[in-house]
């Protein structure tokens, strides 16, 4: 983060009062501010329906638990230039006063026009939103102006096309920001590093030498008070139509031309593109049951608050996914996602195939597979299994690992992702983002999953709190022969 701001900007947030911006906005603008890379030059309009004063909003964002290691004088000082703004987003009378507050802070802070709308809203308000933004003088003259899009970006493709119609009829393309914060983890980002930069990984990062893939992304959390959000979506919505197919298609793109956001996207897009139609064998979902989560009873998900007592939603997926390329051709990729699971990571698997003509196939305990696991939380990192001799008399054969921890490597701490996506929006750099051609496609190959869930038979719950999941999910990689990479804290495999 070297780079420092040319121009000032205004970012207004709309739902202001919500969990985003107290855990995340509010914290990841203080560290730019912090660090000098905003100061005074951008102001930040909360914006949201409440009554309430500067002083009462300050004491909501909670910052004693959000922002501890914040400087006391220095955030001071940054909230000189967080304003509190009461609106009703449904009150068409409100948006003219609205429009020349904005403007009024834009010429006492130098912003020359430039704007971003960071829309932290459900879905259903967006439309009214964009109409205040439509009908006043907020998108016109001199500057850019930028929208920031949280997900969930539609319920299904039907709705994404809608969400993207009502969006794009004020702002262009390039100008619409759609935040999947997977993809501004430090050790996402550093797939591209370890893939394109070094020959050792480039030259195997394909269908010769590496038998499967494995995405796992695990939570010990439950749905966290976000019951009805939580009904309505699934783990297939919340989990695997973003995170997990972001995560697959930086693990999988070829190299673009260049870094440039578009080339980078386009690759992206190719990958989604390429995905072959998924069978109903190949999609497992669970619902996870009353258990233990670190040695504390945890209630099932149907006594969840907000949760139908009788809810068919699937808190468990697993998905064997296949891309139809010259790459990947006869190389699955297992994706698996759930809550109140036994362990809390995130990781990327690549089980490379065993040597040809081993010279130690015949021998008992026979060489394991060697695997790269790229660790994206906790403990960010790269570990390479791989055969050793172990010690002694005879040539007996035990795994080791080499690994590469980045926090203990580079000795400095990353910025954590809403600071790096609010920069890069800051500074126009849409690398990090997607695009609608990525969303659309993606949609397009999780619609026939949805399908798939809706029909299949649930016997719900069917895998208790604090265990790995599902049984059936372990039959999907077992029937090929193949078994889940677990991370060396989980050494059991309840169910």
């Amino acid at each position: 983060m070297s780079k420092k701001m040319d121009s000032g900007t205004i970012i207004t947030i709309f739902g202001a009062t919500g969990d985003l911006t107290k855990r995340k906005l509010i914290p990841a603008l203080y560290n730019l501010y912090a660090k000098e890379i905003i100061k005074d030059k951008v102001p930040i309009v909360c914006v949201a329906r409440r009554l309430i004063a500067k002083d009462e909003f300050i004491e909501l964002l909670n910052p004693k638990k959000f922002i501890p290691q914040a400087n006391q004088k220095s955030f001071s000082q940054f909230l000189k230039q967080v304003y509190y703004y009461r609106m009703d987003l449904q009150n068409n009378m409100t948006y003219s006063h609205f429009a020349e507050f904005i403007s009024r802070l834009d010429r006492t802070h130098h912003c020359k026009g430039n704007r971003i709308f960071y829309l932290a809203l459900p879905p259903n308000l967006f439309e009214s939103t964009v109409g205040i933004l439509r009908s006043t003088n907020l998108l016109n003259g001199e500057g850019w102006k930028r929208a920031v899009l949280e997900k969930p970006f539609g319920y299904d493709l039907s709705s994404a096309r809608e969400l993207n119609g009502c969006i794009s009829s004020v702002f262009k393309e390039d100008d619409i920001y759609r935040i999947d914060h997977y993809l501004a983890k430090e050790a996402v980002q550093n797939i591209l590093a370890l893939r394109f930069a070094n020959s050792i990984f480039e030259e195997i990062w394909n269908n010769r030498f590496i038998d499967h893939v494995q995405i796992t992304v695990a939570e010990k959390i439950g749905v966290e008070g976000r019951g009805a959000y939580y009904e309505r979506a699934g783990a297939i919505r919340d989990m695997v139509q973003n995170h997990l197919l972001q995560v697959l298609s930086l693990a999988s793109m070829e190299p673009s031309e260049s870094l440039n956001a578009e080339h980078f996207r386009d690759e992206k897009v190719k990958v989604f593109r390429s995905l072959q139609r998924i069978k109903p064998a190949e999609v497992v979902i669970g619902q996870y049951g009353k258990g233990l989560i670190d040695k504390k009873k945890v209630l099932p998900y149907r006594k969840e608050m907000s949760v139908s007592p009788n809810s068919e939603t699937e808190t468990y997926a697993a998905l064997k996914v296949r891309i139809d390329n010259k790459r990947w051709k006869g190389v699955p990729f297992y994706l698996r996602t759930g809550k109140r699971l036994a362990a809390s990571y995130a990781e990327i698997d690549l089980v490379l195939k065993h040597v040809p003509n081993n010279l130690f196939s015949k021998q008992e305990p026979g060489p394991l597979p060697n695997v790269i696991t790229i660790r994206i939380q906790p403990d960010e990192g790269i570990v390479i299994r791989f055969n050793a001799k172990y010690p002694g008399y005879g040539m007996n054969l035990q795994p080791a690992n080499m690994e590469f921890c980045h926090p203990g490597q580079f000795r400095i701490n990353s910025p954590k992702a809403y600071e790096t996506l609010l920069y890069e929006i800051i500074l126009g750099d849409q690398t990090l983002f997607t695009r609608w051609d990525g969303v659309e496609a993606s949609w397009k190959y999780i619609e026939p999953v949805l399908t798939i869930v809706r029909n299949k038979k649930k016997e719900f719950p069917d895998y208790e709190a604090g265990s790995l999941g599902p049984e059936e999910a372990d039959k999907l990689i077992k029937g090929d022969g193949r078994e889940w990479c677990m991370p060396r804290k989980v050494e059991s495999r309840p169910h």
